[in-house]
C-alpha cells in the first residue's frame, strides 16, 4: 500500500524532542553542592601548588646556603651528588602537590 502523511513538527519542536532537551539541561546544570565542591577543590589545588613550590624554594635556598658555608656535602661541586639533591627537591615538591590534590573528594560526598 501507499500512504500520505503531513509532518507538523520535527526535532526539538516535537514532544519527544522537548523532553530530550529538558533532560540535557538538567545534566548540564550543577547543583549548589557541586559548585562549592569545585571551588574548594580549586582552592586546595592552588594551595598545594603553592606549598610545593615554596618547599622546593626553601630546600634549594637551604642547600645553597649550606654549600656556600661549606657545611654540607663536599667542598667542591660534584655533579653525581649535587644534581641528585636538586632532583630530590623537585620530587619532594611534586609529591606535596600530588598529595594535596583531592581527587576523591567529590566521590566521597556523593
Amino acid at each position: 500500500g501507499e500512504g500520505l502523511m503531513v509532518v507538523l513538527a520535527v526535532g526539538t519542536s516535537t514532544y519527544q524532542g522537548m523532553m530530550v532537551e529538558k533532560m540535557n539541561e538538567d545534566e548540564d546544570s550543577k547543583s549548589v553542592l557541586q559548585n562549592k565542591l569545585d571551588d574548594m577543590t580549586t582552592l586546595i589545588t592552588r594551595a598545594g601548588a603553592i606549598a610545593g613550590v615554596l618547599t622546593v624554594l626553601v630546600l634549594l635556598a637551604r642547600f645553597g646556603m649550606a654549600f656556600w658555608d661549606r657545611s654540607c656535602c663536599k667542598e667542591r661541586w660534584d655533579n653525581s651528588i649535587h644534581h641528585l639533591e636538586w632532583l630530590r627537591f623537585m620530587v619532594t615538591g611534586v609529591t606535596i602537590f600530588v598529595v594535596a590534590v583531592p581527587e576523591g573528594l567529590p566521590l566521597a560526598v556523593t
